[in-house]
């Protein structure tokens, strides 16, 4: 074959292929492309991929999972996120990409232990745990309730928003004192029994009267026999000219 003949037919050959990857790019992709149909997207978040699967094989849609995320109330393996978003239009054949839940952020539990109450409500908002049940016990010598015992103790790692049990200790209730008869007693020896029992003395109402001597107790609130705490206001009404 002489070499003219030759470079023509390799021309030739040339453009034939030239024209069959136009034809495949612009006549036979699109139709295989456009073919696939026009579909709205499913939602698959709280899913397992597993669920998205089965839910997309209908819309011969696929998954693909991009990463994973902490969260604080969804579970491990759930699905938080996708894309494309639910009900957008796709085609058929398309990868859905989500992102799953690998469950609630972990962290230390602090010491509450020894704490005021009030002071690890505190520290469980600020760390972000919840608290749970709330034992309360009396106990002679406290002054503020204070956290005595913890559920999971210090150091337990505990994802974030799982709750934390406590035992508070909280003050004894005072002493219950039965109120003494005042009525009749002299002033000065109506202080010292009110002082004895534990009782604030209020300032004494005077009243005038001619049945009893000055500085007789004539009435007292509270009245006689009721049992009240130490510390309470006793309010005495005396006698005067």
């Amino acid at each position: 074959m002489k070499l003219w003949k030759f470079l023509l037919l390799l021309i030739g050959l040339g453009l034939l292929a030239g024209v069959a990857a136009l034809g495949i790019n612009f006549v036979v992709l699109p139709a295989i492309i456009h073919h696939n149909q026009v579909v709205a997207m499913p939602d698959v978040r709280g899913l397992t991929v597993r669920g998205a699967e089965l839910q997309l094989r209908g819309a011969d849609l696929e998954v693909e999972v991009l990463r994973s995320r902490a969260h604080p109330t969804i579970p491990a393996g759930m699905i938080l996120d996708q894309v494309p978003a639910p009900n957008a239009r796709v085609r058929g054949g398309r990868l859905v990409r989500v992102v799953l839940s690998s469950g609630p952020p972990a962290g230390v539990l602090p010491r509450l232990a020894g704490l005021s109450f009030r002071q690890a409500e505190i520290t469980l908002q600020r760390e972000n745990y919840r608290l749970g049940r709330v034992l309360r016990l009396r106990r002679p010598g406290v002054t503020e309730p204070v956290v005595d015992f913890q559920s999971p103790g210090a150091g337990t790692e505990l994802y974030k928003g799982a709750t934390v049990d406590l035992v508070v200790a909280e003050p004894a209730p005072p002493a219950l004192v039965r109120m003494p008869d005042l009525r009749g007693t002299p002033i000065y020896r109506a202080r010292q029994i009110a002082s004895d029992a534990g009782f604030v003395l209020a300032p004494v109402t005077y009243e005038r009267t001619d049945r009893f001597p000055p500085n007789i107790v004539l009435s007292q609130s509270p009245a006689v026999g009721v049992r009240i705490p130490k510390g309470e206001r006793l309010e005495l009404v005396a006698s005067s000219r």
